[in-house]
């Protein structure tokens, strides 16, 4: 999803139908978190319990949603579906812009310490895990893209779509005959 679409969905509130594909990886994502908080849980030693934030900082409205929150707010679970280049950065290369963002995110609406990151099938077998604390340049920067993005929104006018008409071919018709001359002088239309 680009910056120009995002706003265009802001702006008009338009989204994207989820193809058959998409939703198939939703709900295996869905499901493995599901069986996958039990495990979390385990090892935050603490129950989790899926909820939705929002704040308001520095006047901008803020949403976050959580997989799983202490029940004293402290510790946030997020998990994403099993796939290798995460596992990776999960096992030491680092976390990738793509996740930390969103993890800086709930940090920030919930107040909470840190974030338990999980990636899983679902299983203990196939299940990695790091914990995640915000980063003060991160959190600053995020505040002020979102200041920006609030302001691109107020001046984003969206584009409007242009509706391409095409011509249909209707076979097994009779070619129109007229032949004019100031008045109709022969045609195959009945008048």
């Amino acid at each position: 999803l680009s910056r120009d679409q995002l706003l265009h969905q802001k702006k008009t509130g338009s989204t994207p139908e989820v193809n058959e594909f998409q939703q198939k990886k939703f709900n295996a994502g869905h499901r493995a978190e599901a069986e996958a908080r039990p495990l979390a849980e385990k090892i935050v030693g603490a129950d989790l319990f899926p909820a939705t934030g929002v704040t308001t900082i520095n006047g901008l409205p803020l949403l976050a949603s959580f997989d799983g929150l202490t029940m004293v707010e402290d510790l946030i679970f997020e998990h994403k579906l099993w796939n290798e280049k995460l596992v990776t950065q999960i096992e030491g290369e680092g976390i990738e812009p793509a996740y930390y963002w969103q993890l800086e995110q709930q940090l920030l609406v919930s107040g909470a310490e840190r974030v338990l990151l999980v990636c899983s099938d679902g299983t203990p077998a196939k299940l990695r895990y790091v914990y995640y604390e915000s980063h003060d340049h991160r959190r600053e920067a995020l505040i002020a893209g979102w200041k920006q993005f609030q302001e691109d929104l107020q001046n984003f006018e969206p584009e409007t779509p242009v509706q391409a008409l095409e011509g249909e071919v209707i076979q097994d018709t009779t070619a129109l005959v007229v032949q004019l001359d100031g008045s109709v002088i022969d045609s195959n239309l009945h008048l």
